[in-house]
């Protein structure tokens, strides 16, 4: 029969009843008193003086770890995000750095005004350049234009032709000289004003002095 008041004997299929045995046990904020001041086995409770005594330095306000704590391969949860260089970090703030592993970056790096150093020399297409890659590449071009295209003298004439590969040069002053490269621009204001003594200078003759292609005067 069930015990009715506190002072009632129980029997066994009470107390069984009654037991947390394998289920949780709902402290309800309370603490468990009175344990055994040094633990021996692994499923024993741990008083808090024990963790003070073989972990933390009592005396320390820090509350400073006096040897390594062995995680057994649990997890260290809820840290908040470290802000001093010997902070313990968590996940979330080491998926946003940079591995040194290496990568695929998600996103963007702001650099802030700063530098990337130590770079190595560029195997694909895509591969960042150094400075000194960049350089010598310069270097190079230049040394070979002077050696095929531009003579040692203080002229710098050019010693064969250059072909441009259909791309243009920009920024060209208007000439000067009746051997100098014209513009659009000075070709256009030449055209506007009908200044047809001019126009042999711009068009390409067969050496007849004649107009190898038909002109077309626009009503002019």
């Amino acid at each position: 029969m069930s015990p009715t008041e506190e002072g009632v004997a129980a029997n066994k299929s009470y107390v069984d009843s009654k037991s947390v045995g394998e289920s949780d046990l709902g402290m309800g904020g309370h603490f468990v008193r009175h344990t055994n001041p040094t633990p021996i086995h692994e499923d024993e409770l741990v008083p808090k003086q024990w963790i003070q005594n073989n972990f933390l330095n009592r005396y320390s306000p820090a509350s400073t770890m006096t040897r390594d704590l062995n995680m057994d391969g649990h997890h260290v949860s809820y840290l908040r995000a470290p802000e001093q260089n010997h902070h313990a970090a968590t996940k979330r703030y080491a998926d946003t750095k940079l591995s040194l592993l290496g990568g695929d970056m998600q996103g963007e790096i702001g650099m802030g005004g700063n530098r990337i150093s130590h770079l190595g020399k560029p195997k694909q297409d895509n591969d960042i350049v150094n400075k000194r890659t960049l350089d010598d590449m310069i270097q190079a071009k230049q040394l070979y234009f002077e050696e095929h295209f531009v003579s040692a003298d203080a002229a710098s004439q050019l010693r064969g032709p250059v072909s441009f590969n259909s791309q243009r040069i920009l920024n060209l002053r208007d000439p000067e000289n009746n051997d100098d490269a014209v513009n659009l621009r000075t070709l256009q204001i030449e055209l506007s004003q009908n200044n047809m003594r001019e126009l042999p200078k711009y068009l390409r003759l067969d050496g007849s002095s004649e107009p190898t292609n038909d002109l077309t005067m626009s009503d002019n």
